[in-house]
């Protein structure tokens, strides 16, 4: 909000500077003892985040606590004492970059030409080699890298301080020709396309504030040929998606997060009471709300608000486990639908990702923008508790070993399986939590929990048991 300081926003502007106080307050009760932040709290890891320090420091600077502070202080201690600035992810240069405490060249660069899909260019078009949470960040990101955008808002924006070794660099904006070339006018276009009907941009907040950036410096530099009109309405919604993600959500844990997941947590919800003995009569308006307003055409369930575009696997296969349990009849057909769409959404591997299928590790992008790999997951490759997980749906419906689709997926999680018995979870980052999702998974397609490469991961979760 700070970087959209004009006439469009300055009432956004004025009520969120004027808000922030409550915000200082708890930034500064959540400093850890060492003089950092986490970047998500974790009641067994108390270490700090030099990413989510970095920026904790920035918006405190900026939001007017002294130098000096005690706060401040130790956290440029901590920050200092985890390389500086310079060890900042990729990411987190990017926001730097912005307000001039990172030079742009550091930035990973890729050609424009990626980002066309006409007549030839439709083969290397960046879209097909890249997961759905990519792209809408990497056209605007991009953009700005290419522009080399740079807003200045004064000194107490300066976390220069924060390196070790500071870099010589002149953070300036990209000196500007008369008219846009084809491929900066065909980002912004594509950029069009991307936003949702909430106003989101790929349904993510921060693609949303690039892609406003982005657009934003394209209307003041290119006035000529810039549609005023649509760029209008586009920066008004988004910046209302923004608004409403940010600072509309009162004490709800969706308070400022990435982005929208209600059907997925609706339906996790939904389970739980299940599972504690809740009537299924009483839970099913709300697997009814869930169909009606979250399943898609093609039988997969979105995420949540904006992801509507692209219904994923894991969401699909645990609505169907929900909808089993809930009332097997009335909701046969939206189970065989979404069967099918898993079906059709499994891997050559067997095993399945999370939005599309075949976007496995490649090359071509891993050899472009190998940088961002320390901020972004940057394929969408099978894993073992989405594959669990629909495992556990089809079991639910009578598939068995007997099954194509269900022996390829078995075969899969064999051979993800760790020497020490567990698993590498992809969408719950830790091992526990990929054996919760196998386990049900075998279980529910009756296969013998008893062959000794299931057994040793039971035993393996066994033995990490707290004694509480």
């Amino acid at each position: 909000f700070f970087f959209f300081n004009d006439t469009a926003t300055t009432e956004i502007y004025t009520e969120q500077i004027v808000g922030s106080v409550r915000c200082v307050q708890e930034t500064d009760q959540k400093q850890m003892e060492d003089g950092g932040w986490q970047q998500v709290p974790e009641q067994n890891f108390n270490d700090s985040d030099l990413d989510a320090t970095i920026l904790h420091y920035w918006f405190l600077k900026v939001a007017g606590e002294p130098y000096d502070s005690p706060v401040l202080r130790r956290a440029r201690e901590f920050i200092i004492s985890r390389g500086g600035l310079e060890k900042a992810t990729h990411m987190t240069n990017i926001w730097l970059s912005l307000f001039g405490n990172h030079d742009w060249e550091n930035i990973t660069p890729l050609p424009l030409f990626i980002f066309r899909n006409d007549s030839f260019f439709q083969y290397t078009h960046v879209k097909k080699f890249v997961p759905q949470w990519v792209w809408p960040h990497l056209i605007p990101i991009m953009y700005l890298r290419h522009m080399k955008k740079v807003k200045d808002l004064g000194p107490q924006f300066d976390i220069k301080e924060l390196y070790i070794n500071p870099p010589e660099f002149e953070a300036r904006n990209e000196k500007r020709d008369e008219d846009p070339s084809y491929y900066v006018e065909n980002m912004i276009d594509q950029m069009f396309s991307i936003q949702q009907p909430r106003g989101s941009f790929g349904a993510y907040t921060p693609a949303t504030l690039y892609t406003l950036i982005s657009m934003q410096d394209f209307a003041e530099n290119y006035p000529h040929r810039a549609n005023h009109t649509r760029i209008a309405d586009a920066y008004k919604r988004g910046l209302a998606y923004v608004e409403y993600m940010y600072f509309d959500q009162d004490d709800s844990s969706y308070q400022g997060t990435l982005d929208d997941g209600r059907w997925w947590d609706t339906l996790l919800v939904a389970f739980g009471l299940y599972e504690i003995g809740e009537d299924p009569k009483k839970l099913e308006p709300a697997v009814d709300f869930i169909i009606k307003h979250g399943i898609q055409p093609n039988g997969g369930l979105a995420y949540g608000w904006e992801f509507e575009y692209v219904p994923d696997t894991d969401d699909t296969g645990m609505i169907i486990v929900l909808m089993l349990a809930i009332n097997k009849e009335k909701y046969k057909d939206q189970i065989q639908k979404a069967s099918d769409f898993l079906i059709s959404m499994q891997n050559d591997c067997g095993g399945f990702g999370a939005f599309f299928k075949g976007f496995e590790e490649g090359f071509f992008i891993k050899f472009l923008a190998g940088k961002f790999t320390n901020s972004a997951e940057l394929f969408d490759p099978s894993s073992v508790d989405v594959t669990g997980h629909v495992l556990e749906a089809w079991g639910g419906m009578g598939f068995t070993m007997e099954d194509e689709h269900v022996r390829a997926a078995v075969e899969y999680i064999k051979g993800q399986q760790r020497d020490f018995g567990g698993w590498q979870a992809r969408w719950g980052v830790n091992h526990i939590y990929a054996v919760g999702a196998v386990i049900p998974g075998l279980t529910a397609i009756k296969y013998d929990i008893h062959q000794p490469w299931v057994k040793k991961s039971i035993d393996w979760l066994l033995s990490i048991q707290n004694e509480d």
